[in-house]
């Protein structure tokens, strides 16, 4: 399945979230935007993952990535009282696990391989026109994070941040 077919084939809040995760995710490893110096999603970091994790290669790859985008976004924006991408309400976060350790997940395994045909996929992803400053940006509150205009937002705002070479971190808040 190509990458425009992927990510038009995405249809629940759940998957759009996985989806923005994993594009996000990669695209910050160091190897591309040296965002948190990982490199799971690489094709050597697979390769090491597959040895202990061959059925959930691409969800034990995300979760050592979003540990290391968890404590930047955290140092950031801080983590009381905030959500983020990386940091989801508890019920949120074990569905976007499940889904990633399922065939949900393995879909996509076509997301991650080139920062082009990545960044082509954040860009599907994301609002045609939208840009966000540097640094912490309130997105909107918790209950609407899986609202599809808001990850189309949240979308745009790190498709944002990596074209202009600058980081951004947009985040949830309870109310």
């Amino acid at each position: 399945m190509s990458t425009n077919e992927t990510i038009q084939s995405v249809s629940s809040p759940l998957e759009r979230l996985a989806t923005l995760r994993v594009l996000v995710a990669y695209l910050g490893e160091k190897d591309r935007f040296d965002w948190w110096p990982t490199a799971f999603l690489t094709v050597t970091g697979q390769r090491f993952l597959e040895l202990n994790f061959p059925r959930t290669l691409l969800s034990a790859g995300v979760t050592c990535v979003c540990q290391a985008a968890k404590g930047l976004h955290d140092q950031r924006i801080g983590h009381a009282g905030a959500f983020h991408l990386f940091r989801l309400a508890h019920g949120l976060e074990r569905d976007v696990h499940y889904f990633m350790a399922t065939d949900g997940g393995r879909d996509l395994v076509g997301l991650i391989y080139g920062r082009e045909q990545a960044v082509s996929a954040l860009n599907a992803l994301a609002e045609e026109e939208g840009t966000c400053g540097e640094g912490p940006v309130r997105v909107a509150a918790l209950s609407q994070c899986t609202h599809r205009p808001l990850l189309r937002r949240v979308a745009a705002c790190y498709r944002d941040a990596f074209q202009r070479g600058h980081r951004t971190f947009p985040y949830f808040t309870p109310a």
